[in-house]
């Protein structure tokens, strides 16, 4: 799909495993943000040919509707209150991550 770009750290194990996954279902094109600042860092993202971006749980309903056997998994976090509940869970395993990430490269 070269209509996108999704952005994630290749250096972290948790993150390069799943688009690993990803990978191998679907056409997207997966790019490595790892030496990227760290708003790249934090989030998953998709970036357009516009220019704009979409990032977090929004850009994980994108490549699951891009990806093999994850249509059903995009529907259901889309649901409104799924939805809300998935940001949030989803913003604190970045969190996590994303501080881990930085202490273990030091």
């Amino acid at each position: 799909m070269g209509d996108s770009k999704v952005l994630f750290n290749e250096k972290c194990s948790i993150c390069n495993y799943e688009i690993k996954h990803y990978k191998k279902r679907s056409d997207l094109n997966f790019v490595d943000c790892s030496e990227m600042e760290d708003k790249y860092l934090r989030k998953l993202h998709v970036r357009f040919q516009d220019g704009s971006e979409i990032n977090g749980v929004d850009a994980f309903i994108y490549v699951w509707e891009r990806t093999n056997g994850y249509k059903w998994l995009a529907k259901i976090v889309k649901l409104p209150v799924i939805n809300s509940v998935s940001k949030i869970g989803y913003s604190i395993i970045a969190f996590i991550l994303f501080h881990r990430f930085k202490l273990m490269s030091k």
